[in-house]
């Protein structure tokens, strides 16, 4: 069976559309708002107002998306992403924070409705192969996207710099807007979630919490440097949006490659979760290596081989996560995922930028200490044990 008959093709379009707006804006964000004169901390509230507000819609997407469909919820969050990037493009420091908030409340609805509607799209079983290849079309789009960062160089030949980049933001808030209905042609199969207050679907998650409790921990960790990374390489290289969407987009696209391959590889190592320890655990050494060089082209092909070890298995983990909990309550399971990540992760952001104002490299350095006990805790709870059963009383094979 080919890889991608696995997967439905509105879900594969999906996820390259909403990956190519992340990548193109991604690339160019950070240039974008250190030319507004955005310094460490400043940069660090706005990605900490982002997701700060983003976990908090978090709490309600779950449960909607529990009782509405994953694909409702998803259309009108990328909508109102859309929407937030035009904002950021107007050029000013309330617009960029008004900005941040409004792309929380569209994030936090898109990003969890997206994760439930992929594991509503087929059967359990195959659930791992396609949160790895609806990953892969998003970081295939990803790539395109960041390369798609030197165009505002290119076209600030007549333009302004600044004028260039906002261009560009608006550009990608449009398209946000315009792939949006791509993902209401996705069949969702689900059963309604139904009686009782909206949030009693967390009741009886059993041994999810774990995952809940480690994943927030590696998303506070995250959140300090691997978010903020494209501040710390403009503001130790002096980079450009076309330099970073060239990092990035190299990135995006061995990932994608690689994704294609981790489903199968896991069925043969022993389990996703295994293999995402594996992966993961090998990429940390990277991390303290960025930090003892000042080449741009050194640290930047180390970050390159970080973030694909690191995040390459990423999928496994989320489909390993889901697999705990009854097809009913993934909607619930998807905003605790988020939730988790999210909320550290928005204090990790303004913790990280008010450390780089102190120290460049500090927070890069404690992001690798904080990953290596989060792994190792996750090894520990879940891989000395052959199955785990939850509370609805399914065995699901740990590692």
């Amino acid at each position: 069976m080919k890889p991608w008959s696995k997967i439905q093709p509105a879900l594969v379009a999906t996820g390259f559309a909403q990956g190519l707006v992340m990548g193109l804006t991604w690339a160019t964000v950070a240039p974008f708002l250190k030319s507004l004169g955005f310094t460490g901390s400043m940069y660090g509230l706005y990605g900490g107002l982002n997701v700060l507000t983003l976990a908090v819609v978090t709490l309600a997407a779950g449960p909607l998306s529990d009782r509405l469909g994953g694909k409702l919820v998803g259309f009108i969050g990328a909508v109102i992403v859309g929407f937030g990037f035009m904002v950021l493009s107007m050029g000013s420091v309330c617009c960029a924070y008004a900005a941040a908030l409004i792309n929380g409340v569209g994030g936090g609805l898109l990003f969890t409705s997206t994760t439930v509607l992929v594991s509503r799209s087929g059967s359990d079983e195959l659930m791992h192969y396609r949160f790895s290849y609806f990953a892969a079309s998003q970081t295939l789009g990803g790539g395109f996207g960041s390369f798609l960062g030197w165009l505002p160089v290119y076209a600030s030949r007549y333009t302004g710099l600044i004028e260039a980049y906002s261009y560009t933001l608006a550009g990608a808030g449009i398209l946000s807007v315009i792939a949006s209905p791509l993902i209401l042609l996705v069949q969702e199969e689900y059963t309604k979630l139904t009686g009782g207050r909206i949030l009693s679907g967390y009741r009886g998650l059993g041994a999810f919490w774990w995952i809940v409790l480690i994943n927030g921990l590696i998303g506070f960790a995250a959140a300090m440097s691997i978010h903020n990374i494209d501040y710390y390489f403009t503001a130790k290289y002096h980079v450009n949006s076309g330099m970073l969407g060239s990092v990035f987009g190299l990135e995006q696209l061995l990932m994608a490659g690689l994704m294609l391959w981790m489903p199968s590889l896991s069925d043969r190592v022993g389990g996703p979760l295994k293999l995402y320890l594996a992966v993961s655990l090998s990429s940390i050494p990277l991390l303290v290596l960025i930090t003892l060089t000042d080449n741009y082209l050194i640290a930047s092909s180390l970050f390159v081989t970080r973030s694909v070890l690191m995040n390459v298995a990423n999928p496994l983990f989320t489909s390993f996560a889901l697999s705990l909990v009854s097809p009913e309550k993934r909607g619930v399971a998807s905003g605790l995922m988020s939730l988790s990540w999210t909320l550290p992760g928005g204090f990790g952001r303004m913790v990280g930028g008010y450390l780089f104002d102190l120290d460049l490299e500090l927070p890069l350095r404690l992001t690798a200490l904080l990953y290596t006990v989060s792994l190792v805790l996750l090894g520990e709870l879940f891989c000395r044990s052959r199955r785990i059963v939850g509370k609805n009383g399914s065995g699901v094979t740990a590692c």
